[in-house]
């Protein structure tokens, strides 16, 4: 069912519910949606032979996204059927308030799988026989969703969603591709949820690895005389040589002006920080302006922008070469990071102390075994229970 014919579906259903009657144009909408999803009218009818409409489940235990592909492959399979007969039979009129009901129950948990994919995936909790914890928690990976203007949200697993609404765009092996340009210049917005990552190539040639919990802005075609984009949270970029055309990232607190170099912006909070690993930059606040060589790296130090020797390269670069790297870290910096990937709610029991810890870790761990190192590095009790991780002594 298209994004489109869901809304108008949820629409006619409230109508419905409320009025316990349509006008006969409206009637003649939701008859017509019947006709062209006969899956879910069959689905309906079904449900209707039912003495009540009660279907019980536990969110934190029921498997959605599951649940709703066996219920799929059961509307195809019937579908398949319908289709070969001549006549469809639509309900009348003292059925309507059933239908409504049962629709907007189908429409409900339709939705209730959608957020969760936009979210968080579902089958994330698995068992742990390991270390004892409740259950673990799978890392994250590759998605985001792509906000294109004036059109709808499109997730990057719909691989003809995107060549419908962005004709030359390409999903290639988990890496959005934009070509040289594009019939329609808009406005770009790519958001990466908590527990994944995107690597998209912009359409000057540029690289951009977009890290969990951020977004990125831009142009489907860049201007003639700048290439801007706009960043919340962080990312990596490797940016294409053009002389005439400086390459601009904006965050809410500094922006940062290159031509052709390699370099990570972090901007979760409002220290943003500025790694570079090749080429030079000039990043300027409201403040002041600085000049970054390869090898430094830029904050923002009482509302000034500071310059010092970049502490390691290697974690400029960790997430985007799919490591943990925590170089003089404190707790809460590690806990905010964990709590990025994996998708978990993090509760403190005690307060947490300033000192400061080394470590690096591959992110395709679970949970638990990233756990278990820290525990040891750290001193800390980790506990985890469902998707929350409690801290303690």
């Amino acid at each position: 069912m298209i994004e489109t014919d869901k809304i108008l579906l949820a629409e006619l259903i409230a109508l419905l519910l409320k009025d316990g009657e349509l006008p006969s144009d409206k009637e003649n909408q939701l008859k017509n949606l019947l006709q062209k999803y006969p899956s879910a009218r069959d689905s309906l009818s079904r449900r209707l032979s039912q003495t009540d409409i009660y279907v019980p489940f536990d969110l934190r235990t029921t498997d959605v996204k599951q649940e709703w592909l066996i219920t799929q492959r059961k509307f195809t399979a019937k579908e398949t059927i319908l289709q070969s007969r001549k006549k469809y039979l639509f309900l009348n009129k003292p059925w309507y308030k059933a239908i409504g009901i049962a629709a907007a129950l189908l429409l409900v948990l339709t939705l209730l799988w959608q957020r969760q994919q936009q979210e968080k995936p579902i089958n994330y909790l698995i068992p742990d026989k390991i270390y004892g914890h409740k259950n673990d928690v799978l890392p994250g990976g590759a998605g985001a969703v792509l906000k294109i203007e004036g059109k709808e949200e499109i997730r990057l697993t719909e691989k003809k969603a995107i060549q419908y609404f962005a004709q030359g765009i390409e999903l290639k092996e988990g890496r959005l591709i934009y070509p040289a340009s594009l019939a329609e210049n808009l406005k770009n917005t790519l958001i990466v949820p908590k527990r994944s990552t995107m690597v998209l190539t912009l359409s000057d040639g540029t690289k951009v690895w977009v890290n969990a919990a951020s977004e990125l802005s831009y142009k489907a075609n860049f201007d003639k005389k700048e290439r801007r984009v706009t960043l919340k949270g962080e990312a990596y970029f490797e940016v294409a040589k053009d002389a005439h055309r400086p390459f601009i990232v904006e965050t809410n607190h500094i922006n940062i002006q290159a031509i052709g170099t390699a370099f990570n912006v972090n901007s979760y909070h409002a220290n943003t920080r500025v790694s570079l690993t090749e080429g030079k930059l000039k990043v300027s606040n409201d403040e002041n302006e600085i000049y970054m060589n390869a090898g430094s790296e830029t904050e923002i130090v009482d509302k000034k922008l500071k310059t010092f020797p970049l502490a390691s390269k290697a974690e400029a670069t960790a997430f985007k070469d799919g490591y943990f790297y925590f170089k003089n870290k404190d707790m809460q910096q590690i806990l905010d990071e964990l709590s990025r990937w994996y998708g978990i709610q993090v509760d403190c029991k005690i307060p947490l102390n300033n000192e400061r810890y080394e470590g690096s870790m591959k992110r395709d761990v679970t949970l638990a075994e990233l756990c278990n190192v820290l525990k040891d590095l750290t001193g800390y009790k980790l506990t985890i229970d469902n998707d929350k991780l409690i801290v303690n002594r």
